[in-house]
């Protein structure tokens, strides 16, 4: 006789899992060597199936394949040494409206759009990522942006950012033999500034970062700058809240709290969350529950603005671009917050590289603590703003300031310890949340102190300056906020800052 198991009963089909089934490469650039190291830039298209049973709002009724399954197409990039890697780690970025955000916060760099159109120069600017051993990958996943997401189900973009992952993390089942090897990664992060960063709360939160197969996570790591609990109407929580699907904020809706986003231990990925100065204005910082973050998750609120600005032209944008409610400041220019996050940025993505790395990791990665601004008691902000408070549910709260202006409590940049100007207003009006385009509010004014008022008041020299700001500096360093190689760099930034502000 033979065993049920083996001949006679009827055993179920395997249930199909969503996968990627081929990378296509459309273009390849070397971007330069670094510490003997060849690095080559690929871009092209990524294609896949999504299975019928993932949890995407309005899959049902899209056109599928003899196997039931939803094919799509996207594009991806990856910059990573020429010879294929193995047991390194790569940060995937959630572009922002298709621009990598992150790789120019990083590198020094002002790429803008799509990677089969940006430009990008030899040596990748600074070099930061390739001369840290940190290879970098981006694949579109927005409506509108990425080909194979529909506006009815926007979910699926989701599922890409997870199965492209996937791929990168060695899954190769499913992937055609003749597809473009992208090396395998030992460790993977995600990197996301504003918009994306809402991506990166609406996917942990919505489980994918669940592998389908394993069910251990995906991705290790996430860093998510201006994310504070707000997330994305594109999928299972915009439905839930019965609003239409949109890459963007829902208005009114109540941020995540922390609980609500990393609620899948065995497979949620270390959160950083991040919140600047201006995010108390524009976007209520201050509702997300900081009062009991899990283990696996840091808070830090940084004294810089939403929106960095790197050149003039990038100013002025703020000012002369049309937008629905008009410009920022009705199109009246002023002096915008300088103060840049770079180098802190910089600093926690090498910093959680490093230690998710680790040989036999587990558990904390020993950064930082939490660290928050004080906030008031009740809502301190400017009424020449008071779009700021209408989307919001509960008032914000916003931060002390000291005598400078400066936000108190948070991490303490060198810029507030040591200033040479103000952040007033803290956010240029209007600040509104209801529309994309609306997003004056994110940056910041800036009061600069007169020549006069440096010599009088603060500084007796250049080198009194300096030394001012190394102590600072040093300090953030020795409490982990700094990697010691910012020092020298952020040092000369601040002497020409001097110069510049203390010229007649």
């Amino acid at each position: 006789m033979c065993a049920a198991l083996l001949c006679g009963a009827a055993q179920a089909p395997p249930t199909p899992v969503s996968h990627v089934t081929a990378l296509r490469v459309a273009g390849a650039q070397a971007v330069g060597t670094f510490d003997g190291v060849a690095y080559t830039r690929t871009w092209g298209t990524v294609s896949g199936v999504v299975a019928p049973g993932e949890s995407v709002a309005g899959l049902a009724g899209l056109p599928a394949d003899a196997d039931g399954m939803i094919p799509y197409t996207s594009a991806f990039e990856l910059i990573a040494p020429s010879a294929a890697p193995g047991d390194s780690t790569v940060l995937v970025e959630i572009e922002n409206r298709g621009t990598p955000l992150v790789l120019d916060s990083l590198n020094g760099l002002t790429i803008s759009g799509a990677a089969a159109t940006a430009t990008y120069p030899a040596g990748l600017g600074n070099g930061f990522l390739e001369r840290r051993h940190i290879a970098y990958a981006r694949v579109a996943w927005q409506t509108g942006i990425a080909a194979g997401v529909p506006s009815t189900a926007q979910g699926i973009g989701e599922v890409i950012v997870r199965d492209f992952a996937r791929v990168l993390r060695g899954d190769r089942a499913g992937l055609r033999g003749d597809s473009f090897d992208p090396g395998h990664y030992r460790v993977a992060l995600l990197g996301a500034i504003s918009q994306s960063a809402w991506f990166v709360n609406t996917f942990i939160a919505e489980g994918f970062n669940v592998d389908p197969l394993g069910g251990h996570g995906v991705f290790d790591g996430a860093i998510a700058v201006d994310g504070t609990g707000h997330w994305l109407a594109i999928n299972q929580l915009g439905a839930a809240a019965g609003v239409p699907q949109v890459p963007y904020l829902a208005p009114g809706a109540p941020v995540l709290a922390a609980r609500s986003i990393l609620k899948r231990p065995p497979s949620d990925p270390f959160l950083i969350d991040i919140a600047n100065y201006t995010d108390f204005y524009r976007l209520a910082a201050s509702e997300t529950d900081t009062n009991a973050l899990p283990p696996s998750m840091r808070r830090y609120d940084w004294p810089a603005p939403h929106a960095q600005i790197r050149s003039p032209a990038q100013a002025a944008a703020a000012f002369t671009t049309p937008r629905d409610s008009g410009r920022c400041n009705g199109g009246k220019p002023v002096p915008l917050n300088p103060v840049t996050y770079d180098p802190y940025l910089r600093t926690l993505v090498v910093e959680l590289a490093h230690r998710l790395h680790a040989p036999g990791f587990a558990g904390d990665p020993d950064l930082p603590p939490t660290t928050l601004f004080d906030l008031t008691g009740t809502v301190d902000i400017d009424y020449t703003f008071p779009e700021a408070l209408k989307p919001h549910p509960v008032p914000p709260r916003t931060p002390l300031l000291d005598g400078d202006g400066e936000p108190e409590g948070g991490v303490r940049f060198p810029e507030s310890v040591v200033p040479l100007g103000a952040p007033i207003p803290a956010s240029i009006p209007p600040v509104v949340t209801a529309k994309l385009s609306d997003t004056c509010g994110n940056f910041g004014g800036w009061h600069a102190l007169t020549a006069a008022e440096l010599a009088a008041r603060r500084y007796n020299s250049a080198g009194d300056y300096i030394a001012r700001i190394a102590l600072a500096v040093d300090e953030l360093i020795r409490r982990g906020y700094l990697l010691p190689a910012e020092r020298e760099p952020m040092l000369r930034e601040a002497a020409a800052r001097f110069a510049s502000a203390a010229a007649p």
